[in-house]
């Protein structure tokens, strides 16, 4: 059926228009999120046909990464609109481990004049037409930032108001996900460690340019064509690969392409057994350096930032362990994540990277509401990462997980302090940028962590949801609010389930004067947390600058939150 976001049309009984985002029958009307919208008008243009998540993803994020949540959560609020009932469908159903199928019948409308109308009809299409043109600069902004060449730096830099200056590095480089040719799907977290090491070896290296493995594993078992990899992630190199283990025997083929030739600088093969991995990393880290001629001292050659353990078991189940919590999934995957890395611990109660990767867990635990007891939990991740630290001082990670303790318990000073640490030890950690620019807003500093955050998404330039979220906090906080709406909108997108992008939109949108948009943020706050309270925003972004703090408290009451 040739249904279109233009196009008004019925599902059952209900009259669908795509151009005010709306959907109703009799005096019911219901305002859709746009991405939400997006996936009805998908499902009703394939009536009856079952449409599985891959294809809703592509069709609807157009390849973003999403969260695993992000499509489920959209379903779940196009059923409340509908008030459909998952056990016992009227409109959409689900079947397990296939997809999603409308159930209902779908039939286009014939003439504008049948389309939805509603007392604010005429605003609201405004309102719509003016959010499309802020999505198309902001697609343009994405467009230029991934796919035309993210720019990419090494080096001082500086920034004004509007723009970031920047150049991309002609060394500049992409590990992607090495291939586990093993014959043992159990084995793919093996490879997955293999891939994760060598990203950690070269990014230690201030000289060259690395791409964080949230972006490259974007590309996991892809057809990959090399040129348009290099391309979306702007990278001259590209060093990829793959591993195969037999027990203890592992062999590891590696080649490095310069992507603006598409030429094979070197390809080689190395053999040995699981308790000299670290060696073949290692020759693998040196020949990429040496091959590239970036200045490496000594001190970095003897310490490239890859797991010390002379313990084949505990390596085993570290990689099981980070191969896991780098899933981000949910607090029953963290658990087992920790209890990988306890075991890893117990065969080497010297591995560095185990403790500092266990107080992760306790980090995120915190971060995440999972933990029953907060601030003990924030406690024993400060524990771990200080034990990681006396063990093992050039650990960026370490660093990185202490500062997140120091932040999430108030003391910003210290955090700024670790974050600064773990940068100096790894120029290239995203995630250290992340926390800093959180960091210096929150201290008054907001210009600063704007550039921050704009230097880890260019690291990083398939990040996850939380960088968005950072960054249209630092344009709420420099009040330039329609680029902080832009933002988050595009975070909202990518995981409409996150609650505090929503706090935040509404704010930015009561700041902006657009009080209709900013209620309909306020309702949907409400659906994912109905015991909201504006105390609890008091204590979650304590600012150093009252009127930062006051700013969005003041947004969230002139959107309707009023305790």
């Amino acid at each position: 059926m040739d249904v279109r976001k233009e196009t008004p049309f019925c599902v059952a009984d209900w009259q669908v228009d795509p151009a005010s985002g709306r959907i109703g029958r009799h005096d019911n009307t219901v305002k859709l999120e746009p991405r939400v919208m997006d996936v009805l008008v998908y499902l009703a243009g394939r009536p009856g046909q079952v449409v599985t998540r891959e294809e809703l993803e592509a069709a609807v994020w157009g390849g973003r990464v999403i969260s695993y949540d992000a499509l489920t959560s959209t379903v779940q609020k196009l059923r409340k609109a509908f008030a459909d009932n998952a056990r016992q469908p009227r409109i959409i159903e689900t079947l397990s481990k296939k997809g999603y199928r409308l159930v209902a019948p779908v039939h286009l409308v014939k003439g504008s004049s049948e389309a939805i109308q509603t007392p604010s009809t005429n605003s609201a299409s405004a309102r719509s037409l003016k959010r499309l043109s802020r999505r198309g600069v902001a697609a343009l902004l994405a467009v230029g930032l991934v796919v035309t060449g993210t720019l990419l730096w090494i080096g001082p830099w500086k920034a004004t108001d509007d723009t970031v200056a920047m150049e991309s590095s002609p060394r500049s480089i992409a590990v992607l996900p090495f291939d586990n040719l093993s014959g043992d799907p159990e084995q793919e977290y093996f490879a997955d460690g293999m891939t994760d090491d060598l990203i950690t070896g070269l990014a230690k290296n201030s000289d060259l340019l690395v791409i964080a493995r949230d972006s490259t594993f974007v590309y996991k078992d892809q057809l990959l064509d090399i040129r348009q990899v290099a391309e979306n992630l702007n990278v001259r190199f590209i060093l990829h690969g793959s591993v195969r283990r037999v027990g203890e025997t592992v062999r590891i083929n590696a080649q490095l392409i310069d992507a603006s030739n598409n030429s094979h600088l070197w390809a080689e093969s190395y053999d040995g057994q699981m308790n000299g991995i670290f060696h073949l990393q290692d020759e693998i880290t040196k020949k990429i350096v040496s091959t590239l001629a970036v200045r490496v001292s000594t001190g970095e050659r003897q310490d490239l930032g890859l797991p010390h353990t002379n313990n084949p078991e505990a390596y085993d189940k570290f990689l099981n362990g980070r191969q896991r919590f780098y899933l981000y999934a949910h607090k029953e995957e963290n658990q087992k994540s920790r209890k990988l890395f306890q075991r890893a611990i117990e065969f080497d109660p010297k591995f560095a990277l185990a403790y500092a990767m266990l107080a992760w867990t306790h980090a995120f635990d915190a971060m995440n509401g999972w933990s029953d007891r907060r601030d003990r939990s924030l406690k024993r991740a400060q524990e771990l990462t200080t034990k990681a630290i006396e063990l093992q001082q050039a650990i960026p990670v370490a660093y990185f997980v202490r500062g997140l303790a120091y932040r999430e318990r108030g003391d910003y000073v210290k955090a700024l302090v670790e974050a600064e640490k773990a940068i100096a030890l790894d120029p290239n950690y995203a995630n250290a940028h992340v926390l800093l620019a959180t960091l210096l807003y929150y201290a008054g500093r907001p210009q600063e962590g704007l550039e921050r955050i704009i230097k880890a998404m260019q690291i990083n330039p398939h990040h996850p949801y939380n960088y968005t979220f950072h960054l249209g906090q630092a344009y709420f906080i420099l009040e330039r609010y329609n680029e902080a709406i832009e933002t988050l909108e595009k975070g909202i997108a990518s995981n409409p389930a996150s609650e505090r992008l929503h706090v935040w939109l509404a704010a930015a949108y009561a700041q902006a004067g657009e009080i209709e948009e900013a209620e309909w943020e306020v309702d949907q706050i409400l659906m994912l947390n109905p015991d909201f309270s504006l105390q609890r925003i008091q204590q979650a972004f304590p600012f150093k600058d009252p009127t930062d703090l006051e700013r969005l408290l003041d947004g969230l009451r002139i959107a309707g939150l009023s305790q």
